[in-house]
């Protein structure tokens, strides 16, 4: 019936995948992933640039399924075209899509994502000066109610020291011994465990509604007293107004000149976007400094406010515009600071000097104290000085990057830069979740989600590469 069929005949000049196929070259694909296959044994797999073709298809066709993806591909004459299969040609098993994802090690996702970012600076799309950087949560392929409890009591600080290292790496940063550190998260675990479990005894009981009340033990759910099975990487969030959910947290930055997504990554969502900030700024700084772009200016929401984030970004000579979060007090009431002598001044002219750098909420900050004997014959006492008769203040070790920000920020200039991120990063992940795939993660670990994401962030890439063409 097909002897005379020649499927190129039958797509259009101006098809989108058609043009595509002329622009896309992943055959460098094939060298990088031949330790993934054996040469001359078993049954021939997957060829590569196919398996990335088919996860651009699917992302550019909104599809988060490998089965739905599979049925797709079979379907239409394009992309038979676009991934060199005739019309009577087999297409690849949704089963093939799984198992070549788990083969193929995230570094090979990561140089498809920069070739096909290097093609669009060469487009003249990505300017590299100004970066857009956020985060959003992205539900894991696990479900919530099927968590369990964490058996703290069972383990021993050395086992759980072993956890934490192989969970989150440098996961001590503050001057003691890991083994001291690794009792002291093993206590407060177990003391979280102790009072989520009181709370639920207290709270569900059968005069509150009976099995009614199992439909909102999600709310109390805790990565300190419970974790997935299913998906031992995902973690609780919650957003305002939403109920708790496991998750990814997706981190992204965006070029400000036409929203091209300059990095993505998948990271674990039990930490705050602070904690993400440097990592992702030094990845992407790197990644366009080896396409001949220099990057000068941070953008970013109060999320990512830290004063060690301030100072990181300062020594790395960059102009960051990162709004101060809402605890941060740049003065105190009644109270002078003068920089120059580092003492704050009172209404009463006296002076509280600088005595000890303290530890007070996971957070180095710097001590002032009044004199007891000058405070006592104070007029202002009342209402002024503590129980011990003196006057304490504390601020950040960060104060002058605090500062710093706090001007930079009400300048004509940051007034104006930082209204460049509403219009990047926000619509740019808006677009993925709603018309690239990005709805949920359908694969599970940390390592295969961080695949899904930058598959996602390639393929809105490459639609603005072939607009531009």
């Amino acid at each position: 019936m097909f002897v005379n069929f020649c499927l190129a005949d039958h797509i259009p000049e101006d098809n989108f995948y058609r043009i595509l196929k002329q622009t896309l070259d992943l055959s460098f694909v094939r060298k990088k992933t031949q330790f993934c296959y054996a040469a001359k044994m078993g049954r021939p797999s997957l060829d590569p640039v196919v398996f990335f073709k088919c996860m651009i298809i699917g992302y550019l066709e909104n599809i988060c399924s490998d089965r739905a993806l599979e049925r797709h591909i079979h379907m239409r004459m394009d992309l038979r075209f676009f991934l060199n299969y005739d019309i009577d040609d087999p297409t690849p098993d949704h089963s093939t899509f799984c198992k070549t994802r788990k083969r193929i090690p995230a570094e090979i996702f990561e140089d498809v994502f920069n070739h096909i970012l290097l093609l669009c600076v060469q487009q003249g799309l990505v300017a590299g000066n100004i970066q857009s950087i956020d985060s959003a949560y992205i539900n894991a392929n696990a479900s919530i109610d099927r968590m369990v409890d964490i058996k703290l009591v069972d383990r021993s600080p050395d086992e759980y020291l072993d956890e934490v290292r192989a969970q989150d790496g440098k996961a001590f940063v503050y001057g003691q011994t890991p083994e001291i550190q690794a009792k002291q998260r093993l206590a407060k675990s177990q003391k979280n465990l102790e009072r989520y479990t009181k709370m639920r005894k207290e709270k569900y009981t059968a005069q509150d509604g009976g099995k009614e009340h199992r439909k909102n033990k999600r709310r109390f759910l805790s990565n300190a007293t419970h974790m997935s099975t299913t998906d031992p990487d995902a973690r609780v969030a919650k957003k305002s107004g939403k109920p708790r959910m496991l998750c990814y947290s997706s981190m992204m930055a965006v070029d400000t000149k036409n929203n091209v997504i300059t990095h993505m990554s998948a990271e674990r969502a039990h930490k705050k976007d602070s904690r993400y900030l440097l990592s992702t700024v030094q990845t992407t700084k790197s990644r366009l400094e080896q396409m001949g772009l220099k990057v000068q200016t941070i953008l970013a929401d109060a999320g990512f406010s830290s004063g060690e984030n301030y100072s990181a970004l300062n020594a790395m000579d960059l102009n960051a515009f990162i709004p101060i979060h809402g605890t941060y007090k740049p003065s105190r009431e009644g109270f002078t600071y003068d920089s120059e002598k580092d003492v704050y001044i009172c209404s009463q002219g006296k002076e509280l000097e600088y005595r000890q750098m303290a530890k007070s909420g996971g957070y180095f900050k710097k001590r002032y104290l009044s004199k007891k004997k000058v405070c006592d014959h104070c007029p202002a006492k009342d209402g002024c000085v503590g129980k011990r008769g003196y006057k304490k203040i504390e601020h950040t070790i960060y104060k002058p990057e605090y500062d710093e920000m706090i001007d930079r920020l009400k300048s004509e200039e940051g007034q104006f830069t930082y209204k460049l991120r509403m219009h990047t990063v926000e619509p740019v992940f808006g677009s993925l979740q709603q018309h690239y795939g990005l709805r949920w993660i359908n694969t599970r670990l940390i390592d295969n989600a961080h695949k899904v994401m930058l598959m996602a962030a390639a393929a809105l890439n490459l639609k603005k590469l072939l607009k531009k063409i």
